[in-house]
C-alpha cells in the first residue's frame, strides 16, 4: 500500500475549498488542521491497538476506565474519549450527518489538552494554532463543514507509519509552495 494514493483525496478537499469560493492561498490554514487531525488519530489508533494486543482481547475488555486511562496515559502519546472510550473514529462520525456537528465537537473536545492545544480546539481570537476552531467556523458558514470532513475521513491514515506520513505531507506542502507560486501575482494583476 502506497501513501501517495491519497494525495489526489487530499486534493479532492481543495476542490471542495475552490467549489465554496476560498483562495488558494488560503487552502493550507484549511488543509493542515485536518492533516493533523488524521495524523494524531491515527497514532492514537495504533497505539490502541498495539495496547490491546500487548494486554490481550480477553484482559483489556475487562479493564475499568481508570486503569484505561493510565495505561494509554503511560504511553505519552496523547488521549481522546471517542477512540479509546467509545471506539469512534472520525469515519464513525462522519456517517449520521443529523448528528455530526455535535459528535464532532465532542470528539474534538474528547482531546487531551495538549493535543486540543495542538489543534485549536479552544483556541480564542489571536492565537495562532493550527485553528481547527476558526477552520470549522468558517466551513460552517460555507455549509461544508461535514462535506469536507468527510472527504478527510475517507484517508486512513493508520496503516502507515511516521515517516510515511510526513512523505505524503511534504508532497502536499510542495504542492501549496507551487500553487503559492503560481498565484503569488493575483493581487497584482487582477
Amino acid at each position: 500500500m502506497n501513501i501517495l494514493q491519497y494525495e489526489s483525496k487530499i486534493w479532492a478537499t481543495a476542490d471542495l475549498l475552490r467549489g465554496c469560493g476560498i483562495k488558494e492561498s488560503e487552502w493550507p490554514s484549511f488543509m493542515m488542521p485536518f492533516f493533523a487531525l488524521l495524523m494524531i488519530e491515527s497514532r492514537l489508533v495504533r497505539m490502541f491497538d498495539d495496547l490491546k494486543k500487548e494486554i490481550g482481547e480477553e484482559a483489556f475488555a475487562k479493564i475499568d476506565k481508570d486503569d484505561l486511562y493510565d495505561l494509554i496515559k503511560d504511553k505519552g502519546q496523547g488521549y481522546n474519549i471517542f477512540i479509546f472510550e467509545k471506539s469512534q473514529a472520525l469515519t464513525e462520525i462522519c456517517k449520521n450527518d443529523k448528528s455530526f456537528e455535535i459528535d464532532f465537537d465532542a470528539y474534538l473536545k474528547g482531546f487531551d489538552g495538549e493535543t486540543k492545544g495542538l489543534l485549536g480546539v479552544d483556541a480564542s481570537e489571536g492565537e495562532k494554532f493550527l485553528d481547527i476552531k476558526g477552520v470549522i467556523t468558517k466551513l460552517k458558514a460555507k455549509r461544508v463543514l461535514f462535506s469536507y470532513t468527510k472527504l478527510w475521513a475517507e484517508i486512513d491514515l493508520k496503516p502507515f507509519n511516521n515517516s510515511e506520513i510526513t512523505t505524503l505531507e511534504e508532497h502536499i506542502k510542495r504542492k501549496w509552495a507551487d500553487i503559492s507560486a503560481e498565484t503569488a501575482g493575483e493581487q497584482y494583476t487582477s
